[in-house]
Formats: structure tokens, C-alpha cells, sequence
């Protein structure tokens, strides 16, 4: 039996897409063992009745403090000896890195043992791991096109990787046809929620009449009770979630999806097709979440509002015009589904199968 061996930690950008193609590489009966940190998602996601969950060391480098920083290039260091040891006893057919710098020590590694790697890069800006990585790749696959700002055979734009059930979400030309100017709004903070969002967002809706829109918000984990007060207190219809493992379930009921712009949530919204607000984290790294909000706006697939003091009035402002303009909903829905590559799961398993045979 094949093995291969997946580098993916952290926040669901980079751990979801790889379990969605863990999954597929399990149906073929290809062996496949995880190797990520302690506190990272992955441990509560992956199924480890199926696949082989191993941790190694390894924490970010950019935006810490001094201390920090040596840290993580101790545990750099330590990374790679493990690697090399989990590697040589395990022997992977194929190594596919997810980025983060836990890919890092994976790539290299897989490099100088001479086994296939090919990394996975999320967002319109590259990290700083892939960028490192994108060296010592034999295939690199991209979500957006120009995120290594370089263009050649090796970059292939393949889309992102999401799960297969939601590609049973209804069609927009099935949602966006009532004329009942009522929005059903999704709001979706992250993988750990957007204390922003539950603070601000209740607010920012309390503008509206009470008739024309209903909420299901995910808050995120211990987040619940204080958003919940929100939305009472302002007299909001509303359903608050702490994390929904029925991710599909709230896209087919949603005519409107406010949301940060990390890679995942946006090629989620592109298979199914959705009208959405973005709002970019400002703080993430490179600035990446503006660039892949940018990218689907200049497409007329997405409407980007920057986290700033005129926040509540431009969300306003954008709300009441597509209360009144379902055809502006459906036109976004429409757009966002032709921006990125919808079957990326399949591009990727075509391209990785040369290095199986």
C-alpha cells in the first residue's frame, strides 16, 4: 500500500483542504498519515481511526516577539530531525504540504531524500513558508492565479480543495428568484470566530426593519452567550452557533454570506455559489485576506468592506441596496462561481498521480 504523507496545521485555511483531499486518497486506499502540532485544528478535525496523526515541533516565526522568534527556530531545527526520522520509517510515495511553517521542515526534507513533494498555496499572496518551499516543490498548486508571482510550468492554478457535499447546495438561479427582498444572512467569523463581528454586527443589522432579514451566526467556542444578548437585546431573529460541523445546511439556506475573505470560506462560496460581504481580517499576515477579498471585488464576484471607523456606515449603506435589489444578490452569486476553479480536488489527484504510479 502507498503512503503520503500531508504537512498541514493550524487554522482551518490550511487544515480543511487537506482533509478534503485526505479523504479522497483513503477511498483509493492510499495510506495517509498527518503530520501536524498539538494545539493545532487538525486534532480536533481528522478522523484518527483512518489516518495517522503524528506532531512535530513547530510554532510561526513573523510578528513575534524576540524570544519567541528563537524559539521557533529551535523548534525548527528539532522539526527537521524528526521529519527526517518519521520519513525515512514511514517511506511516503508523495509528501504535500498545506503551508504554514510545519510544511517546511516536510518539503526539504522530502527534497534531499529525493521523494515527490508538491505544496498547496491558499491564498493570493503567497506565505512565507511556501515561498521557501515553492524551491524545493515539484508542483506547486495555487488557489489564485499570480500568488508566487511567477508564471511556468510548474505552478498549476488548480482552485482550492472543499468538501464534496456542498456541491449539493441549491443553484443561485433557484435562490435568487423569490422577489421577496428578505435576506437570510449568514455570518461566519472563521474557524475560531471573529470577536468583530460578534461584537459589531448586531449593531450594525439593528438598522434594519426586523421583517426583511433573519441571522444564523457562528461565534465561535465560549463566544456564545454574550452574542446571543446582542442580537436579543436589539430584537434580531437570529440563530448563534458556537461551530457547525452542518456547514453546507447554512449555505443552502443563505441568500447572504458575511464573512472574512480567507481562502477556504471563498472557494466554499465559489463551488455553491452565493452573494457575499467580505471583511477582511486586517491583521493577517502580507495583508493576504484584502488581497483575496480584492481579487473576487475586481471580478464583480464578491463586496469588500475594510474593518475600519466607517465600517457600520458602509455596511449600511451596502445593506439597504441589496435589500432592494435581488438581482445585484444574484449577479454576485452568479460571478463568484466562474472566479476560481471549481473541480481543484480533481486537478490536484490528476496531477499527484504521476508521482503514485
Amino acid at each position: 500500500m502507498k503512503t503520503i504523507a500531508i504537512f498541514s496545521s493550524g487554522t482551518g485555511g490550511h487544515v480543511y483542504p487537506a482533509n478534503s483531499l485526505a479523504q479522497e486518497y483513503l477511498a483509493k486506499n492510499i495510506r495517509v498519515i498527518w503530520i501536524g502540532t498539538k494545539h493545532g485544528i487538525e486534532n480536533k478535525i481528522i478522523d484518527k481511526n483512518k489516518i495517522d496523526l503524528l506532531h512535530i515541533k513547530s510554532i510561526g516565526y513573523r510578528g513575534k516577539q524576540i524570544i519567541e522568534k528563537i524559539q521557533s527556530l529551535l523548534y525548527l531545527l528539532i522539526a527537521f530531525t524528526q521529519v527526517f526520522n518519521l520519513m525515512r520509517k514511514n517511506k511516503p510515495s508523495l509528501v504535500i504540504g498545506f503551508g504554514g511553517y510545519v510544511s517546511l521542515p516536510g518539503i526539504i526534507i522530502a527534497f534531499l531524500l529525493r521523494i515527490p513533494r508538491v505544496i498547496h498555496e491558499q491564498n493570493a499572496i503567497a506565505g512565507t513558508a511556501n515561498r521557501i518551499c515553492y524551491y524545493f516543490a515539484n508542483t506547486v498548486f495555487e488557489t489564485f492565479p499570480g500568488s508566487f508571482r511567477k508564471f511556468n510550468s510548474k505552478i498549476i492554478h488548480s482552485g482550492s480543495i472543499v468538501r464534496t457535499e456542498l456541491s449539493n447546495c441549491t443553484k443561485p438561479d433557484d435562490v435568487y428568484t423569490s422577489n421577496s427582498f428578505f435576506l437570510r444572512i449568514l455570518v461566519l467569523g472563521g474557524s475560531q470566530g471573529s470577536v468583530y463581528f460578534n461584537s459589531i454586527l448586531p449593531f450594525a443589522l439593528s438598522h434594519f426593519s426586523r421583517d426583511r432579514f433573519e441571522v444564523k451566526h457562528i461565534c465561535g467556542e465560549g463566544k456564545l452567550a454574550d452574542t446571543e444578548k446582542k442580537y436579543h437585546d436589539y430584537d434580531i431573529k437570529s440563530s448563534v452557533l458556537e461551530y457547525s460541523d452542518k456547514i453546507s445546511n447554512l449555505f443552502d439556506w443563505s441568500t447572504l454570506v458575511i464573512c472574512r475573505s480567507g481562502s477556504t470560506t471563498l472557494s466554499e462560496l465559489s463551488m455553491i455559489g452565493r452573494a457575499c460581504i467580505l471583511i477582511p481580517f486586517p491583521f493577517a499576515s502580507d495583508d493576504h485576506q484584502y488581497k483575496n477579498a480584492q481579487y473576487l471585488s475586481n471580478n464583480s464576484a464578491a463586496i469588500t468592506l475594510k474593518q475600519d471607523d466607517n465600517f457600520i456606515e458602509n455596511f449600511v449603506t451596502t445593506i439597504n441596496l441589496l435589500l432592494n435589489n435581488e438581482s445585484r444578490l444574484h449577479s454576485l452569486a452568479q460571478n463568484i462561481k466562474t472566479v476560481l476553479p471549481y473541480n481543484g480536488k480533481e486537478i490536484i489527484i490528476k496531477i499527484n498521480s504521476q508521482y503514485l504510479d
